[in-house]
């Protein structure tokens, strides 16, 4: 057993450490069957367990487990169990994306490439958080189960894709282009959200922010940032402007408001309603990031990076 484990685990060594395991599984077989092999073995697998470049190999796998397992936990308090193991299964299957994101390539080399597939990741993250927080408390249970997390799982994923097909090594993009599209869309969203704040209600449609992202848009391209990062904007300022719009109605000030229910029969009511109806509209800007992350990764898994360009990264 313990010699089994010591060549499973050599496997995990890069190919510049593969001599060096290949050795101790011969200096391991060389000594008699007994403790001594035994223990000889285990102190192979601890040394190759220690190394930086196999501690980042498990890490991953090991983190996926144990956020499923906590997930697993969680969701016991949602009692109509078809949408229990619909979320369970949303969350199982972005955790299998991601660690299967080495068949889009591993991220490319540089800051700014490794900072953006974090971001995005963690943005994604936030939002599959949202929507497992909201199972079960918006709207009848079996309908979510039969719509909402079919919808959600596509969105999430293509999300999640987009973004590690946009970093990945082998994508025609530069860093510098990465960082422009990154800016504008984070400008976009940002310029329209503070005119929000300054100027209320919030409106109850999505033709400000449509502007607000077009602009963004032909902003990277007139950059010469190219069509990728253009494309990444599509993808990150509608997530940005419907997170924002999500806390605004949650955690603003009622004049941010519009009156959306004046049928309410509390004033109190009225507000909590018309925080709940602003949202509504801006369901389309997740439906617009969906369409950019397909398109984006259409896109990026059809072009490569120049070798040169890529030995210069």
């Amino acid at each position: 057993m313990s010699a089994a484990l010591l060549a499973l685990v050599v496997r995990l060594l890069p190919a510049s450490r593969r001599d060096w395991g290949r050795a101790m599984l011969a200096e391991s077989a060389a000594i008699p069957p007994g403790r001594d092999r035994r223990s000889h073995a285990l102190g192979c697998v601890a040394a190759v367990v220690c190394q930086p470049a196999v501690l980042r190999t498990l890490a991953y796998p090991l983190a996926a487990v144990a956020v499923l397992a906590g997930v697993l936990r969680w969701s016991a308090g949602i009692a109509y169990q078809p949408l229990r193991w619909g979320v369970v299964g949303v969350i199982a299957l972005l955790l299998a994306v991601a660690l299967a994101a080495r068949a889009l390539g591993p991220v490319a080399a540089g800051r700014t490439a490794r900072a953006v597939r974090a971001g995005g990741c963690l943005l994604v993250a936030a939002l599959t958080a949202a929507f497992a927080a909201a199972a079960g408390h918006h709207g009848p249970p079996d309908e979510q189960a039969r719509t909402a997390v079919p919808i959600f799982a596509v969105l999430l994923t293509s999300y999640l894709i987009g973004f590690l097909a946009l970093t990945a090594a082998r994508t025609a993009v530069t860093g510098r282009a990465l960082a422009a599209g990154v800016a504008a869309a984070c400008a976009a969203a940002g310029v329209w959200l503070a005119l929000q704040v300054a100027f209320p209600p919030l409106p109850t449609n999505v033709g400000g922010a449509l502007f607000a992202i077009g602009c963004g848009v032909a902003a990277t391209l007139l950059a010469r940032g190219g069509a990728l990062a253009a494309l990444s904007v599509g993808v990150l300022a509608p997530l940005l402007v419907f997170g924002g719009v999500v806390l605004l109605s949650v955690y603003g000030p009622p004049r941010l408001i519009p009156d959306l229910v004046p049928a309410a029969l509390t004033p109190a009511d009225d507000l909590a309603n018309s925080r709940i109806e602003i949202q509504d509209p801006y369901v389309a800007m997740l439906f617009l990031a969906c369409l950019s992350a397909l398109t984006l990764t259409a896109a990026a898994v059809t072009t490569r990076r120049p070798a040169a360009t890529m030995a210069a990264c």
